[in-house]
């Protein structure tokens, strides 16, 4: 940070600024470049439908609605009206669709291609959501995956997600319709899944008890008695679409949505007026066609507003949605277990260890010169004689930080449970102790990982990083016997089986943090850094010839500028996780996402054990997971906070300090179940050994604890 800017001046945020947008670049540049293949397949059947059925370059005018006869147009609806719903229905739409032709030709081309963009987008919603949605119903792993990625689909506002799309695809009909599948999807799958989820499990069974194999009962019992839900959901989906039609027009898509934007950059009110009201016929049009039955009440308008107020719980537009929802009321009475004799030993180990931990900071980190911030900063190679402690830039910088914060954490963790156990914040406990002494220890490994810059041979690592290191492998010993001596026990009990989602996730967790090694973790656009030997000659020579002629000076010296500004970027000097020439710390968090992978194994019950040991395991992989973020949190922010301009670190950090997130949050359902046991009746002697508690029979625990709730 700039010595001269004041911390309360607004302009202190240059000095802190995250490379966010260099990492997309990177990421997008090399996406683009490598995986075309991938992205082609991904636009092909949008591409194909548009191509064949709505404007494709090669007319085929008895199947493209876009060079059909209108008349065509208005019976194919007749048709598909009467189909879905009734005779009345098909003839009305029909009627209503002709007259979008009566206010213009331009008016009823424009409306053909909005009718072919909500189509395709919805017909690939409902390929795609549907069997999602079945599957979210009957595999809850696959539910609990999907459902943040349905809530980040609609709650981030389509003009965010809507630039990648053009990135990787353009602008058009078929990125538009991407974009629109984006938005309108959710609703579909959540209510698909509500819809076999309430499937009444005693039908179920009596399909199966009768022999039924597992997709008979799909097929013939769940599906027809969730028509109900789905169909909801296609209407919902649907009127998100219409919705979309602006955002669309604006992607160069076309349609209704483009002459209504043109009507007000041009307060056009005839154009306005026109496109708004077949705009509204459309509308009516499909959702007539679409919805139930029973939903024939109610105008358009606040069908859509209800759409629109509930598409992040689409669920309570179905009538008795509330049906079958699980209330869990907490058990009044009683208190949290005490703290017995070999649990208080662990947690003063812990907080032994975090003491030194502390200490730690206050010694020396580093000398001669600054470990991290001379990858950002030159001047920072050589800083002869002199030793930094832990939270200076120079020294343990962010490192340093996530060693203060993970102990400030420990001291909560410890004395709340030594004086108030289980009465706090529920990371105030043992799993959370275990977490935060992982990610101390991980913190003090990655400085140590660390390879030394180039160029700067001088430097020695200080006392304090060492003392860090031994406070966190006490921490890590403490909190690991913490765990084990704890009363812990669950709310519900955990599901029986093999968890195969979470295998998958954690196996695609290794995959992006191999992926984030293989990627840049910095990148050097200064002139020192991207000046090769060649460029070297050739500014010398421009150079000499401006000596030589003081005519060409000032020319020659824009063309050494234009040169190395075009080198600074082009070809930046960029370092992955693995290489000797970058910071090396790829590996560790490699590492820590393989043992996370193996410590999923038994916490997902692939080897026996009870659900205990199961919750055991679940927060050593949070644990790792955190330690993971630590590592590429630590080297990002230490270079946000010290660094040269033109240095910045790379896309490889980001991904990683993703996979450390997603492997960090892999274990939220088992750990979310578990509570520190409660105690009923009679006073428990605190010198009792907790295991021995924790075995005994329930009967005998009657009037004196709670067993697992």
């Amino acid at each position: 940070m700039s010595d001269d800017t004041p911390f309360w001046d607004n302009n202190v945020f240059d000095s802190w600024q995250i490379p966010f947008g260099s990492w997309i670049d990177e990421m997008v540049s090399w996406s683009v470049a490598n995986l075309g293949g991938i992205l082609d397949a991904i636009e092909w059947p949008f591409s194909f439908l548009f191509r064949n059925f709505v404007n494709g370059p090669e007319h085929h005018p008895w199947w493209e609605i876009a060079d059909m006869p209108w008349i065509a147009v208005c019976l194919v609806f007749l048709v598909v009206g009467t189909l879905m719903r009734n005779l009345v229905v098909g003839i009305s739409v029909a009627v209503a669709l002709a007259a979008c032709g009566m206010l213009g030709a331009a008016i009823w081309h424009e409306t053909v291609l909005t009718l072919g963009l909500i189509i395709v987008a919805v017909l690939i919603c409902a390929v795609i959501g549907v069997p999602l949605g079945v599957l979210c119903g009957r595999v809850d792993g696959v539910w609990n995956a999907i459902r943040p990625a349905l809530d980040a689909m609609q709650v981030v506002h389509a003009f965010v997600y809507m630039i990648p799309f053009i990135f990787f695809w353009g602008i058009g009909q078929e990125p538009a319709a991407m974009v629109t599948m984006i938005f309108a999807l959710p609703p579909l799958i959540r209510l698909t899944n509500l819809g076999i989820r309430q499937v009444p499990a005693d039908v179920v069974e009596a399909a199966r008890a009768y022999g039924a194999s597992e997709w008979r009962v799909l097929w013939d019992v769940q599906i027809p008695l969730a028509r109900s839900a789905i169909m909801t959901g296609l209407n919902q989906t649907l009127l998100l679409s219409i919705s979309m039609v602006g955002m669309a027009a604006i992607m160069g898509a076309g349609g209704l949505g483009l002459l209504v934007f043109r009507a007000v950059v041009n307060v056009d009110v005839p154009l306005a007026a026109s496109s708004g009201l077949a705009l509204f016929i459309v509308a009516v049009v499909l959702d007539r066609i679409s919805q139930r039955d029973s939903e024939d009440a109610g105008n358009l308008f606040g069908r859509i507003r209800r759409a629109w107020k509930h598409r992040r719980d689409p669920e309570v537009l179905l009538a008795g949605a509330g049906a079958g929802k699980v209330v869990v009321e907490a058990v009044d009475g009683g208190t949290e277990a005490p703290v017995g004799t070999s649990e208080r030993a662990a947690v003063l180990i812990v907080l032994a260890g975090t003491v030194v931990a502390l200490v730690s900071l206050f010694l020396p980190w580093g000398r001669d010169s600054g470990l991290i911030s001379g990858y950002g900063r030159e001047q920072d190679l050589s800083l002869p004689g002199q030793a930094f402690g832990g939270l200076a830039a120079e020294g343990g910088t962010f490192f340093g930080v996530a060693v203060l914060a993970m102990s400030l954490l420990l001291v909560g963790a410890t004395l709340t449970t030594l004086t108030r156990p289980g009465r706090v914040a529920r990371w105030f406990g043992a799993d959370g102790a275990l977490m935060a002494a992982v990610g101390l220890l991980v913190a003090a490994v990655a400085y140590l990982w660390l390879d030394p810059a180039s160029g700067r041979a001088s430097y020695q690592d200080g006392a304090g990083v060492w003392a860090a290191l031994a406070g966190g492998m006490v921490a890590v010993s403490g909190a690991s016997l913490w765990i084990r001596r704890a009363p812990y026990s669950p709310v519900r009990a955990l599901p029986v089986g093999i968890s195969f989602a979470r295998i998958g996730v954690a196996v695609g967790i290794v995959g992006l943090l191999a992926a984030a090694g293989l990627s840049s973790w910095s990148i050097d656009r200064r002139a020192s850094s991207v000046i090769t030997p060649e460029l070297a000659a050739e500014i010398e020579r421009l150079e000499q010839e401006g000596r030589d002629d003081p005519t060409k000076a000032a020319i020659n010296a824009a063309t050494i500028g234009s040169l190395v500004a075009a080198a600074q970027r082009q070809d930046p000097a960029k370092a992955n996780g693995f290489e000797e020439a970058g910071p090396g710390l790829g590996y560790l968090a490699l590492g820590l996402g393989v043992a996370g992978l193996v410590l999923t194994l038994p916490a997902a019950g692939l080897f026996a054990g009870d659900e205990r040991w199961r919750w055991r395991w679940s927060v050593a992989v949070s644990a790792l997971g955190a330690g993971t973020t630590l590592v590429a949190a630590g080297w990002i922010a230490s270079l946000v906070r010290v660094s040269d301009p033109g240095f910045v670190s790379g896309p490889g950090a980001f991904l990683c300090l993703l996979g450390g997130l997603f492997l960090f949050i892999s274990s939220r359902r088992v750990l979310r179940e578990f509570r520190r046991t409660r105690v009923y009746g009679g006073d428990v002697d605190t010198a009792v050994d907790i295991k021995v508690l924790a075995k005994m029979p329930v009967d005998k625990l009657a009037g004196r604890t709670e067993g697992s709730r």
